[in-house]
């Protein structure tokens, strides 16, 4: 467990957390009993770094959170991302936040609203959209309770129920 006394860092990632990122992702990713939809590998996560702001959380020992967006563009064709935009795209200038993923060792420290605030300060007055699984009601508690962002629809993929959520900066 992080202390809270020496609470980790946060700033923009660079090429050298990529590898970081990619780990804390992928021990998180829904085949490996997380929550994370998706596979995140080294070129996805240098391709999104290339795209739009990602923020890092970074403690002496290590990575201690991450929070990825990513034009709507540049996020291709996934089942997932398309159905999400179907039910709710946004308004001009929008972008998809997420995924934002916590180490175990760096939870109930309040990195999510750090993270998030951090972002919206690098995407002013633009809009983000999310999709989170229904059955990670953590998840779901923290972005509408605590971070103050709106339910905006729901959709399922291959059985899986997904909520869609929005915020503006």
């Amino acid at each position: 467990m992080i202390d809270q006394r020496d609470p980790p860092e946060l700033r923009r990632a660079t090429a050298e957390d990529i590898d970081d990122i990619v780990r804390l992702l992928q021990a998180n990713e829904a085949t490996q009993g997380g929550m994370l939809t998706g596979h995140f590998d080294r070129p996805r996560i240098a391709a999104a770094l290339d795209d739009m702001p990602i923020i890092v959380a970074r403690h002496r020992d290590g990575l201690a959170g991450v929070l990825i967006s990513a034009s709507i563009h540049a996020t291709g064709n996934g089942p997932v991302i398309a159905r999400m935009l179907a039910t709710y795209r946004g308004g001009a200038g929008a972008y998809l936040y997420g995924p934002i993923c916590i180490d175990r060792r760096a939870r109930g420290l309040g990195l999510s609203e750090r993270l998030f605030a951090r972002l919206k300060t690098e995407l002013p007055e633009r809009e983000g959209i999310l999709f989170i699984r229904q059955d990670n009601g953590a998840s779901i508690r923290t972005h509408r309770d605590k971070l103050g962002m709106q339910v905006r629809g729901a959709f399922a993929v291959d059985g899986v129920d997904y909520v869609v959520l929005s915020y503006q900066s």
